[in-house]
This record gives C-alpha cells, structure tokens and sequence, in this order.
C-alpha cells in the first residue's frame, strides 16, 4: 500500500503549484511513490481537484468576515482543516507543513496527538536576517508601552516554535547559509539530526520531457522577470526606474506577473513621462500557463530579480534551467543561485547604478554570455526536483 503525503497550506493558490508548496508534493508522488494530498482553503476558487498526480482536498474557510483582532480568530477559520486532520491522521505518514510558526505548531501538535508514528516535516521557507533581528529584540528591552506588548506577542509566538521543532521530525532550510547557520539549534532548542539543506528547485521532469533548451544564438535579446509587480519585497518600481537610463539598441525587457493597483498607477505615469520606452519595456501581465511560461524562459537570454528580499527566489532556478544569465540582488539565496557569483551577477539592493551597469554590461556584449549558458545549464542540474526529492526522502527515513 503507497504510503500518504499531505501537505497543508490554508490560502494555497493555483500559481503555486509550479513552486515548492506545490512540487514537493508533486514529486513526492511521481518520484517517491507516495499518494500526495493538499489541504487548502480554495479562497480564490480556482484550484482543479486532481494536479498532474496531486490530489487537492478544498474545505470552506470559516469566519471569513471576522477581523484578525485575536489569534484564536486565525485557528477558528482553519477549523475545516483541523477537522479533515483530526479524520485523517492515522492515515497519514508524512504531514508536510510550510514555516517554523505557531499555526504550524496546531497542526503538527493535533497530528502527532492522533498519529505519535507519523512523521512531521517542515520547510522553513526561512529568511536568515529576519530571523536573527527577531531573536535580537527577543533578547532586548522594550523601549515603550507599545513595544512591549509586540515584544509580548513574539514571545508567545517563540515559545510555540520552540515547542515544535521538538515535536517535528525534519526541518529543511533553503540556503548554505540558513543551514549552517541553524542546523544545531533553533532559538536556543536542539536540533541536531533533524535538519537538511534542501534548496529549491526546477520541475525538471516537465522541462526534460517537454522541452529542448535553446542555444544562445537562437534565443532572442530579451531580459526577463518574473514575480508580484508592485509589491514591496520585489522592487518593480526600482527596477523599472533603472531601466530609464538604459541603452536598449536591439534588445527589450518583458515583465510577467500580476500587478497591484497602486503599481499600475506607478507605470502608466512613468510611461507618460517616457512614452519612447513602450516598444522596448513590455508587460505581459500574469502568465499562469507553465508552458507558455517555461517558452518565454526558453526565448530570453537574461532574468533580473532586484528583490529587497527574497527566502529563495524560485524564478531564478528556473530561468537558469532554460540557460538564463542571471543579475540578482543580494538576498539571501543570492551566492547559492549564482555559484557565488561565477555564473550570475550579484548587486546591491537598491543601487540603481550596479543595476544599470550590469544590465548594459549585457547588452553591449562585454558579458560571454555562450560561457556563462554552459556553466549555468551545468550548475542547475544541483536544482533538479527529482534529485531535490530523493534527499528529502532519505531525510524522512
């Protein structure tokens, strides 16, 4: 009998599915031989009841009209998923959950309570800098009233963490650095043996049957990004700003993603201010089919991601799977995307100059591009799901 993968993600949406919250599961299944499951709220009600070989269990969100005025609110609206999980526990073998928290602390605790053989893995998706600012104003004085009760609010929610990664059986980490960083011990708990460095990585088995990865002669001089136009943590409006002072001559920028509204108002100014830039900056708007998607990656010599930041940056793997030169800033997983910068471009964040020059660099071929596709088709092969899985596995066992 194939044993159960579950993974449980309350506001799980259907881009999702080409991302880790959806490729472990996928390739739990297809490589590992589990039967996999998602558990989600369907909020936006666009989520198919079989992916590929996922099965994707949607329950009713509840209290959806209540504000977030207590946390036990939060709890209460997951109630369908903790009934599905009180059902169902003894039948799962492994409960995947995202983020060392205290919702993932609720649900590992209801598992483990019902199910004391199965096993708890969780991926941190986790931001090392956050982390250690958090663990600082933990160990700090409270500067006012309002401090204070902030202050409170993350003990209680660290005390909860702590409980679960005692309670859980694997822990991964995304990046070099988080990992040797926390591969001993989370906010003070032991967690030696029970941690991997699991990067995240590319649907290769979709790529590798589907596609044939084009040379760089045959590509076409297009930049590329992919992400949340307008968002905070991606810096569109940065990086649109950079791109006034390039000299494009043969070459166009293409941004893909969906767009918020106050960044929209943002582009349509900036294109009445420079109107000449429409032909060579162009926004495709959200792209949700992975194959037109993945034939955009194949057309594009070059993908830029100037995050403020960024837990991993999964675009960038799969950019670099069509052989894309990569010019990213320096977030967390930065030095592990581009092998420390030998196959890819590491800027400051906010430095518009190192942005811009790199990007001209680029354009006025002073960048071998033919050698850096090489390497980077060579490097990716370290971000293979299907490999990525198999040491996931063997940490489960």
């Amino acid at each position: 009998m194939k044993k159960k993968f579950l993974h449980i993600h309350d506001e799980f949406e259907y881009t999702w599915l080409g991302k880790d919250n959806g490729m472990i599961p996928i390739y739990m299944s297809e490589v590992c031989g589990y039967n996999s499951y998602i558990l989600t709220n369907d909020i936006k009600h666009e989520l198919p009841d079989v992916f590929r070989s996922v099965h994707i269990v949607k329950v009713k969100r509840l209290f959806t009209k209540i504000g977030n005025f207590a946390y036990f609110i939060k709890l209460l609206r997951r109630l369908n998923i903790f009934r599905y999980l009180i059902k169902n526990a003894k039948e799962i073998d492994v409960l995947m959950l995202f983020h060392i928290s205290r919702c993932s602390y609720w649900y590992a605790f209801v598992y483990k309570l019902l199910n004391k053989t199965g096993k708890v893995y969780i991926k941190a998706d986790f931001n090392l800098e956050v982390y250690q600012k958090e663990i600082g104003r933990l160990n700090s004085r409270s500067r006012n009233f309002k401090d204070f009760f902030k202050k409170r609010n993350e003990i209680a929610e660290y005390k909860k963490r702590k409980k679960l990664v005692t309670m859980v059986d694997l822990i991964s980490y995304e990046t070099e650095d988080s990992y040797n960083e926390m591969k001993y011990s989370y906010a003070g708990v032991d967690t030696k043996g029970k941690v991997i460095y699991l990067p995240n990585g590319y649907d290769n088995l979709e790529i590798e049957r589907n596609y044939k990865i084009k040379n760089m002669d045959n590509k076409k001089n297009i930049i590329l990004t992919v992400g949340r136009l307008g968002t905070e943590a991606k810096n569109t409006e940065f990086l649109l700003e950079s791109l006034k002072k390039i000299d494009f001559k043969d070459w166009k920028f293409y941004f893909v993603g969906s767009e918020t509204k106050e960044f929209r108002i943002y582009k349509d100014n900036f294109f009445n201010k420079y109107p000449y830039l429409k032909e060579k900056i162009l926004f495709l708007g959200e792209i949700k089919d992975r194959k037109k998607l993945y034939s955009l990656y194949n057309e594009a010599k070059v993908f830029v991601l100037p995050s403020k930041w960024e837990s991993f940056g999964i675009v960038m793997v799969e950019a670099m799977a069509f052989g894309e030169y990569i010019i990213t800033s320096n977030t967390c997983a930065a030095n592990d995307i581009t092998k420390n910068g030998e196959i890819g471009k590491i800027i400051s964040i906010d430095e518009d100059k190192e942005l811009v020059n790199s990007i001209q660099d680029v354009i006025n071929n002073k960048i071998d591009l033919k050698l850096k596709y090489d390497k980077t088709l060579e490097y990716v092969k370290k971000f293979r799901y299907e490999n990525i899985i198999k040491n996931l596995n063997e940490g489960l066992k």
